[in-house]
């Protein structure tokens, strides 16, 4: 599908709708490509796992494990180059190895041969190895008897350091009659300068700080605490050295596992991708489509769902259409305001969510898959290249032509309406007789007469508008009101020449002057 294609069938709102809740699987969404002639075995296969997720009742415990899943390409990338990973790094890892382990035996009773996860029992152990089966990460004391060695002997110092400071603090308080605050700092007011010089006396006490009113002072160190503190900073970088080397081996054999653990990550991807399609299925009522080979598309009660969505937000129902799609060429004609534009969107719609391996808006669907997705629209006016509606129109034309000897589906709305009516039809019925000899399947909307008029040609005719008695068509001057006049369904016809004209119908339901109407039926 080209971008014009995209956004004129609406895909891209719908595709923007569709929300992956991890990094794999957004990324999995924005890498997806569309299924296309000849691969139909694989798209219904993408097909029975959405179908599965969608029956299962495990798909919110999945969701549930899905939210704690993190992005740990960076981590693996950085064990693969053989970096040393920090504990942070590692907390990641194990974490993941947490959701690999809950999301899998999820997926096992669901048995989807293509979403098996692989866990790794053995490096989950390597960075649990005090198996407390926690969702957290630090250098435990049991990676190595030195490590622990360290550790203890670093306690016992602490320890050691805290009664000497404590024996001094007692003695000070009851020397000098003052109290240690919870910093274990003496404040002292200036205004007791006796007490003051006797407190920088001790040889136990340093000031600390000063201000205009007071003295604040702490315990200085003695010898003995100055011994200890050194023993405690080379114990500390002792800890540092053993707990890099534990890193180091952890990284080693993280790196060992790196394939194992990409492969995860994308098939937790792919299965994130898959239950957000499952869930916007289920939220649009969409249903599976039954895909075929031969060239036809067959839908009952298919909707377009930003339409139907902007609707229901002006509190109108939405009217679905039935369609059966069976030769190369199909004409839809019939009344202004029928919903023809809205019908050749939704074909579209529906034939390109199916592509890309998703549910569609429908009670039912049959169709085929295509090489290619093309729609022209009037609205394509393209300022940049100065181009015409008309000149748009032809352009994408142009391309669309230029791939017809693969199958497409190829969808123009008022194909020339652009231009005078002459030059119109015969550039209508010319490429009409074009594609009709093609494998694809076209679908234009026109107000031509005779464009329909060949039996090679299927002619789908919008049933159009109800009209009330004259008395009561008056009464109407609002063309919103139309709506409820309008028989959106489409009904094949055959073969017929002239197609129905209720352009002045509409002209006087929306309030135009009646002097205007009749002069009209005049010329008529």
């Amino acid at each position: 599908m080209t971008e014009n294609t995209i956004k004129n069938i609406n895909f891209d709102y719908i595709f923007n709708e569709v929300k992956p809740i991890t990094e794999y699987g957004i990324k999995k969404k924005q890498e997806t490509e569309p299924f296309k002639k000849g691969q139909e075995a694989d798209l219904k296969i993408e097909f029975n796992k959405i179908r599965a997720f969608i029956e299962s009742k495990k798909r919110r415990d999945i969701i549930d494990v899905l939210k704690h899943v993190k992005n740990i390409h960076e981590t693996l990338e950085r064990s693969k180059n053989n970096q040393v990973l920090d504990e942070v790094e590692l907390f990641e890892i194990k974490n993941f190895l947490i959701q690999v382990k809950k999301m899998d035996k999820i997926l096992k009773t669901m048995s989807i041969d293509d979403l098996k996860l692989t866990p790794l029992p053995q490096l989950f152990e390597l960075l649990d190895p005090a198996h407390e089966n926690l969702n957290t990460f630090y250098i435990y004391d049991e990676y190595t008897e030195n490590l622990k060695a360290i550790r203890t002997e670093k306690k016992q110092i602490e320890k050691n350091i805290h009664l000497l400071k404590k024996k001094i603090k007692e003695e000070t308080e009851k020397k000098y009659d003052v109290k240690f605050n919870l910093k274990n700092e003496i404040t002292i007011s200036k205004s007791q300068k006796d007490k003051v010089d006797e407190l920088i006396k001790d040889t136990n006490l340093r000031v600390s700080g000063e201000n205009y009113l007071n003295v604040v002072l702490k315990i200085k160190n003695n010898d003995s605490i100055d011994i200890l503190e050194h023993k405690y900073e080379i114990l500390s970088n002792e800890e540092e050295e053993e707990e890099f080397k534990i890193r180091q081996n952890i990284s080693t054999e993280i790196k060992k596992c790196y394939d194992i653990m990409h492969k995860n990550t994308r098939i937790i991807g792919e299965t994130d991708f898959i239950i957000a399609k499952a869930n916007y299925a289920q939220k649009t009522n969409s249903v599976e489509p039954e895909i075929i080979y031969s060239l036809e598309i067959a839908v009952k009660g298919g909707r377009n769902l930003k339409l139907e969505k902007t609707l229901k937000e002006k509190h109108i129902e939405y009217v679905p259409v039935d369609l059966n799609l069976r030769k190369n060429v199909i004409c839809i004609t019939g009344a202004n305001m029928g919903g023809k534009t809205v019908s050749l969107r939704m074909i579209g719609q529906i034939a390109g969510l199916a592509s890309y391996g998703m549910f569609v808006p429908c009670q039912y669907a049959r169709l085929c898959l295509f090489d290619h997705i093309y729609i022209s629209v009037g609205d394509d006016q393209s300022i940049e290249k100065g181009l015409s509606t008309f000149g748009a129109e032809i352009v994408n034309l142009k391309e669309a032509l230029d791939n017809s000897h693969e199958r497409c589906l190829i969808l123009v709305d008022e194909l020339a309406g652009g231009t005078n009516p002459k030059e119109g039809y015969a550039i209508t019925k010319a490429v009409v007789n074009y594609l009709k000899k093609k494998n694809c399947i076209t679908v234009l909307t026109t107000h031509y007469d005779n464009v329909a008029s060949d039996e090679e040609i299927q002619n789908l005719q919008v049933a159009g508008l109800m009209l009330p008695g004259e008395a009561d068509i008056l009464k109407i001057n609002n063309i919103d009101q139309i709506s409820k006049y309008m028989d959106y369904r489409l009904i094949e016809v055959k073969y017929k020449s002239d197609i129905p004209k209720n352009a002045l119908s509409i002209a006087k339901m929306a309030g135009i002057y009646s002097e205007i109407i009749e002069d009209a039926e005049n010329y008529l």
